[in-house]
């Protein structure tokens, strides 16, 4: 594990898909404390979603280690934080892309959480990713962007209808 950590490479992770499968669980706290990256991947067929992901990685952790707040950096920190900076600094360090910051000559990917969703309305700070990444999840998602282009408004996708009239006619095809 250290020796990979330090070659600079990122592990792909999929904790969801990887817990469905009985794959077993990363090392994900030695692995950071070697100094190691990761990025995380949706790819279950049970659930698509990056705050589950992100949950089910730090959950295992927990589990695997009988303790708690495992991939927080420090005493203290955030772990919704620690885990999804985690994650966006090593998804763009694989692509190789100037993604995962709002900061100038990066791309526009950004996600926008519902400020009145009753589970974030009183919340700041932290407490918003903590509460993203470990109670609301994908339902607390307003607005994402990819490359400054709208792909969910209002929680939706926009190309929903589209894409669930061709779920439909192929899932009836596939059961024919």
């Amino acid at each position: 594990m250290r020796g990979l950590a330090t070659t600079g490479a990122v592990a792909g992770l999929c904790p969801l898909t990887e817990a469905n499968l009985g794959d077993g669980i990363f090392e994900g706290a030695g692995f950071l404390a070697a100094d190691g990256r990761f990025g995380v991947g949706s790819d279950s067929n049970i659930e698509i979603s990056a705050p589950g992901e992100l949950k089910q990685l730090e959950y295992s952790q927990r589990l695997k280690r009988r303790a708690r707040n495992v991939l927080a950096e420090r005493e203290g920190q955030s772990t919704g934080r620690s885990l999804y900076e985690n994650a966006l600094a090593g998804g763009a360090r694989a692509l190789g892309r100037r993604i995962g910051a709002i900061e100038v000559g990066h791309r526009a990917d950004v996600v926008v959480l519902d400020a009145t969703h009753p589970d974030l309305a009183a919340l700041s700070g932290d407490r918003w990713l903590d509460t993203y990444v470990f109670v609301t999840g994908k339902a607390a998602i307003d607005t994402v962007m990819v490359a400054g282009m709208p792909l969910v408004l209002k929680g939706r996708h926009v190309g929903r209808d589209a894409i669930s009239a061709r779920y439909v006619r192929t899932m009836a095809r596939i059961l024919a």
